[in-house]
């Protein structure tokens, strides 16, 4: 019932909220889905809503990546759900800037979101019951509510809230500069610090450098895979690439960020015909983005110890 562009909108919240029940145990993936699948109706329809006005686009995807790293700081469940509402905001609105006329009216697109969502949650709630063999629980009570943890964050201003402030202010420049000036060039130094700064907790530079090295194979990559297989057949390879990034980004960083490069370049390069231009002409543009979110990461409290993988990673599967 949509235009190709907004049905992108559909499949992309529709995947997210599916996948993370892939990333918990099948008896708790009704739970977790009916989390991920709030995170991402708000977190994309703020980018739907926000993305026409540059100001208020910047100031909403910071508040989306502090609380994503608040998130994270009570738990993997809450960095993953962190993890996908971050993706969701990035997508809608980066889709919507740059292809506006083409996108459609906002109450439409918020349907579209608004199915996507829903079919997901159905899809996730499925898959936690046959691989539960029909059971579904909550997970353990913590004796800390989440309200609770996150407010203790803000006052205590620990290095949630640092990792919080470190990734929020150099995203919201960045897609206040992509807003006013629109354009692959503005883009893909947003989407670049973006993939960088996605997981949350402070990286060793290690760490840092296997993100951006990751990010810029996966712009290369793109332009050579364009130039053998068909439309339709990158199409499917970019939807897997996206999900597939997004579920092991902070576990195996390198394959993640080029993962998430890969399927962004096809996501939104596709339906103009434009990938090889896109993926040729990108790598500056993606080097400057990378350059943001280093900078970012060494300057701002860079006194704070750097976080483990492990403390950063997906929902613990013993939970």
């Amino acid at each position: 019932f949509t235009g190709p562009i907004a049905a992108v909108f559909g499949g992309l919240c529709a995947g997210l909220t599916a996948g993370i029940s892939a990333r918990v145990p099948g008896r708790v993936a009704g739970f977790a889905a009916t989390l991920a699948a709030a995170a991402i109706l708000i977190a994309a329809s703020l980018g739907v809503v926000t993305s026409p006005v540059p100001w208020a686009a910047a100031l909403a995807l910071g508040v989306v990546i502090f609380v994503a790293s608040l998130l994270a700081g009570t738990g993997p469940l809450g960095g993953a759900l962190g993890l996908v509402a971050s993706f969701a905001f990035v997508l809608t609105a980066s889709i919507r800037i740059l292809r506006h006329d083409e996108a459609g009216r906002t109450g439409g697109l918020l349907l579209t979101v608004l199915c996507g969502v829903l079919i997901g949650l159905v899809l996730a709630l499925l898959s936690g019951l046959v691989r539960a063999k029909g059971r579904q629980s909550l997970p353990p009570k913590q004796p800390e509510s989440l309200g609770a943890q996150l407010a203790r964050s803000v006052r205590t201003r620990d290095e949630s809230f640092h990792d919080g402030i470190r990734r929020a202010v150099p995203l919201s420049l960045s897609v206040l500069m992509f807003g006013v000036i629109g354009g692959q060039d503005a883009y893909w130094i947003f989407f670049a610090t973006f993939a960088i700064l996605l997981p949350t907790g402070k990286p060793p530079l290690a760490i840092t450098v296997t993100r951006v090295v990751g990010t810029v194979l996966g712009v290369v990559a793109t332009g050579l895979l364009a130039l053998f297989l068909p439309s339709l057949v990158l199409a499917a390879l970019a939807a897997a690439a996206l999900l597939t990034g997004v579920a092991c980004q902070e576990r195996l960083p390198v394959v993640g960020a080029a993962l998430n490069a890969f399927g962004a370049i096809m996501i939104i390069g596709l339906p103009h015909g434009a990938v090889t231009e896109w993926a040729a002409h990108r790598l500056v543009d993606t080097l400057i983005g990378a350059a943001i979110a280093v900078a970012a990461v060494l300057l701002l409290w860079p006194r704070d110890a750097p976080t483990p993988d492990r403390a950063i990673s997906g929902p613990d599967q013993t939970t």
